[in-house]
C-alpha cells in the first residue's frame, strides 16, 4: 500500500504532501519579538494579533494556489499521480517556542520607511508595520506595486543567495533577472516558476526516482 501523505520537516519550514488531494502545504512557524518606535505606544495584544492575521492572510492570498507542480520519474508514485497537477498552499503560524524563524516586528509611524530583511543563516526576519501595505516603486516612467512582506516571504522560502543555484533580490544589478521588473523578487508582484525552485528541491528529496517540476503559475 502506498503512503499518500508525506511530511518533510526542515529548519525553516514544514512541508506536507497530500498525494490523494494533490495539495502541498507549506507552513512556517514564526516566533515574534515586538518593538516600537519611541514616539508610539507599545503593542497591545489586539495589535499583535491583527498584524499576524493580516500577514497570514496576505501571504495566503499572494502565494497560495499559484504554483502548479507536476510529478515525473519512474517510481510507482509517479505512475499513479503523473496525470495530476499539485497546488501549493502557504501558511505562517504564530508560536512561542520551536520556531522556524525569529521574526522581529517594529511598530513605526504610518508613511515612514525602514529596511526589512531576511537572514537565511540566522533564521531571522526583520519587518515593520508598513510592510503590510502595498508600496509603489518607480522605475523609469513606470510604477510598480508590491507588499514588502510578500517579497520578504519569498526570501524565507528559499529565494536567497545563501543557496547555490537559487535566486535572491532580482532588483540588484548583479541579478540575471534585473530586467524582469514585474517579478515579486524584483519590484513588482508577479510570481515566476523560478520562485519555487527551493521548494521543489526539498520536495525532490522525498521519493526516489520521483521529481516535482513547476508546470505553471496561476
Amino acid at each position: 500500500m502506498i503512503n499518500t501523505i508525506r511530511t518533510i520537516k526542515t529548519d525553516r519550514m514544514d512541508i506536507t504532501i497530500d498525494f490523494d488531494n494533490q495539495v502541498i502545504f507549506v507552513q512556517q512557524k514564526w516566533k515574534y519579538t515586538w518593538t516600537t518606535d519611541p514616539s508610539l505606544s507599545s503593542w497591545t495584544y489586539a495589535e499583535k494579533k491583527k498584524f499576524h492575521d493580516t500577514a497570514d492572510n496576505l501571504l495566503w492570498q499572494q502565494w497560495s494556489d499559484k504554483f502548479n507542480l507536476k510529478l515525473t520519474g519512474s517510481s510507482k508514485m509517479v505512475s499513479k499521480f503523473n496525470t495530476k497537477l499539485f497546488t501549493v498552499n502557504f501558511d505562517i503560524k504564530w508560536v512561542t517556542a520551536n520556531a522556524h524563524w525569529d521574526v522581529k516586528v517594529k511598530k513605526i509611524k504610518s508613511g515612514h520607511f525602514e529596511t526589512s530583511s531576511v537572514h537565511w543563516t540566522s533564521k531571522t526576519i526583520k519587518l515593520d508595520t508598513e510592510d503590510l501595505k502595498a508600496v509603489k516603486r518607480t522605475r523609469g516612467t513606470k510604477t510598480y506595486k508590491q507588499h514588502p512582506i510578500s517579497h520578504e516571504f519569498g526570501h524565507a522560502i528559499g529565494n536567497t543567495s545563501h543557496i547555490s543555484g537559487m535566486h535572491a533580490d532580482e532588483y540588484k544589478t548583479s541579478s540575471a533577472f534585473k530586467i524582469d521588473l514585474l517579478s515579486r523578487m524584483n519590484v513588482g508582484n508577479q510570481l515566476r516558476k523560478r520562485h519555487g525552485d527551493y521548494l521543489v528541491s526539498e520536495l525532490n528529496k522525498v521519493i526516489p526516482n520521483a521529481k516535482f517540476v513547476v508546470n505553471g503559475i496561476n
